[in-house]
């Protein structure tokens, strides 16, 4: 196998066909119908991101280095939920992502023609075509998710805060009203029988413990529409480490309610290991914690652009004890969790997936 650098010109010559792989691009999109050439706003977004996507493979030709640039997801998951906006599905990305692909890399291979002993420069253009669609992708897939889950919240809080008006505006001012009427024929019939008291105080007792649990519900309706508990823990823990928010954002998308609260507590004490691991470590400038709840799974991303390390190396060092711990947490709640980081490229992600919908009958077996 041959190795070697490609001449400037060369990877100039790649840039400068940029504006043609674009109008290859367009076109094929064009002519499968996607949506994501319907109006000029959504093509230049897709295209702004194609051209980064070049642009990367340029720069590890001259390098040899796969390295893509705009990493952190909070650069790229706002155009996700944009899509999520127009209507856009997830699938024409993933088609536009293939579409790009398959343009891209035989673009590299004409370099490869005119440069056949550059193998390994070659490689590492290839590799950033791909790491570089498939990062954008899954961004983009995040912040298609964040807006779903976020508007499923929203449409259900909407719905208890409309059953709350109503409990309150008709059935507790109905209650109150028969409770006042009967509190008026008992003065009227001081006089009467025991007997007619007695039944008037059964009645008085039964719609005074109603509005009880009117009250009760309306409280507990209203409860669910404030901060989750899970939020304000890491915003509790941020402030006890004196960490601003302009390095790190943490966010919680979906309902708690989805997630059993034992799940919730591991979570929460991992994304805050990694987090710790980001500042004491990694010496990250910037950290984006995100966690995504939906009534299949939880899933959650840790990212910070720090110092890069190797997973095999640390634990084979024995220095490893917060990736054992996390590792152990996430395997006992049947979930997986997986660490991506290089000294060489820089910044860390952690990656936490955990399975719910068979949760319940295994959460039996462990307190039996």
């Amino acid at each position: 196998m041959h190795s070697g650098f490609i001449e400037s010109d060369t990877v100039e010559q790649l840039l400068a066909r940029t504006s043609e792989l674009l109008s290859d691009y367009r076109g094929r999109l064009e002519a499968i119908k996607s949506p994501l050439v319907a109006n000029e706003t959504t093509w230049r977004t897709c295209a702004l991101q194609a051209e980064r996507i070049i642009r990367d493979c340029a720069e590890s030709l001259r390098t040899q280095r796969s390295d893509v640039r705009d990493r952190l997801i909070q650069q790229v998951e706002g155009l996700g939920v944009e899509r999520a906006t127009q209507g856009i599905d997830a699938v024409h990305s993933i088609r536009a992502g293939m579409i790009l692909f398959d343009i891209v890399f035989d673009a590299l291979g004409r370099v490869m023609v005119d440069a056949p002993a550059a193998f390994d420069s070659f490689q590492a253009g290839v590799r950033t075509l791909q790491r570089g669609i498939g990062l954008r992708l899954e961004a983009g897939a995040i912040g298609h998710d964040t807006y779903l889950l976020n508007t499923v919240r929203e449409v259900n809080a909407a719905g208890q805060r409309q059953l709350a008006r109503e409990i309150h505006d008709h059935l507790g001012n109905h209650v109150s009203l028969a409770l006042r009427r009967i509190e008026l024929h008992e003065l009227t019939w001081q006089s009467r029988p025991d007997e007619v008291s007695a039944r008037i105080g059964a009645v008085k007792e039964t719609l005074t413990e109603a509005l009880g649990i009117i009250r009760d519900l309306v409280t507990q309706l209203r409860r669910a529409d404030r901060e989750g508990t899970l939020e304000s823990a890491f915003t509790a823990f941020l402030e006890s480490m004196e960490i601003t928010p302009s390095k790190v954002r943490v966010q919680v998308n979906g309902s708690e309610e989805w997630a059993p609260q034992e799940v919730l507590d591991e979570v929460f004490l991992v994304v805050r290991e990694c987090l710790r691991n980001s500042f004491a470590h990694a010496e990250a400038e910037h950290v984006l914690a995100a966690v995504d709840i939906a009534p299949y799974q939880v899933q959650a991303l840790i990212e910070d652009d720090g110092r890069g390390f190797d997973p095999s190396v640390v634990a084979t060092a024995g220095r490893a004890n917060g990736i054992a711990s996390a590792t152990e947490r996430v395997e006992l709640l049947g979930g997986t969790i997986l660490f991506t980081s290089s000294p060489g490229a820089g910044g860390t992600r952690v990656t936490v997936t955990i399975p719910l919908m068979d949760l319940s009958g295994d959460s039996a077996e462990r307190t039996a």
